[in-house]
């Protein structure tokens, strides 16, 4: 699955696709059949926010996060939602057995 981005106030780099890319890997492997997913990355002032919005098998994670860092802001937003997506892996588990 291919991550869309959306860049507000600020210019799309290579590096920073890499590295979100190279993050939503890690919460790949915990969603159930990811079908889109969405980060919206907007920059103002000294304000760098991280919107990311996953749609899998009907379920929809979304997760923001917001510092001073650009590639702190992704390790955020994707650690909230790798968190979201092990919680409702779980919950599936639970209701299995």
């Amino acid at each position: 699955m291919e991550l869309e981005f959306t860049f507000r106030n600020i210019e799309s780099t290579e590096a920073i696709r890499g590295w979100a890319l190279k993050r939503f890997a890690k919460v790949e492997k915990h969603l159930r059949e990811p079908s889109a997913a969405h980060v919206t990355l907007t920059v103002d002032k000294h304000r760098h926010r991280a919107d990311l919005t996953v749609h899998a098998m009907g379920e929809v994670l979304h997760a923001s996060d917001e510092t001073d860092d650009m590639y702190s802001t992704l390790d955020g937003v994707m650690l909230k939602i790798e968190h979201a997506a092990q919680k409702q892996k779980e919950r599936v588990a639970q209701r299995k057995v």
